[in-house]
C-alpha cells in the first residue's frame, strides 16, 4: 500500500488525502506559482521544501498580494 498525505489548505475547510506522489506535485506547484505560497509539514511546524517519508500531513500557506 502506497504511502498518503493529508493536505489542508490555509483559511478555507480544504483537507485531501492523496498519495505520497501527488502531495510532492502539490508541494512543487506551490513554490513555482508566481505569487508564491509555503508548504508546512504540520507534524512539527516547520516550512518544507521536500516531503520526508515521515510527512504525514502537510499545510499550504497560500499569499496573498496586497498595497495600499
Amino acid at each position: 500500500m502506497s504511502k498518503t498525505v493529508k493536505v489542508r489548505i490555509m483559511g478555507t475547510d480544504t483537507v485531501r488525502e492523496v498519495s505520497f506522489e501527488e502531495a510532492e506535485e502539490i508541494l512543487e506547484k506551490t513554490y513555482n506559482d508566481p505569487v508564491g505560497g509555503l508548504v508546512v509539514d504540520a507534524g512539527t511546524g516547520e516550512v518544507i521544501w521536500r516531503l520526508g517519508t515521515e510527512t504525514d500531513e502537510i499545510i499550504v500557506v497560500e499569499q496573498m498580494i496586497g498595497g495600499g
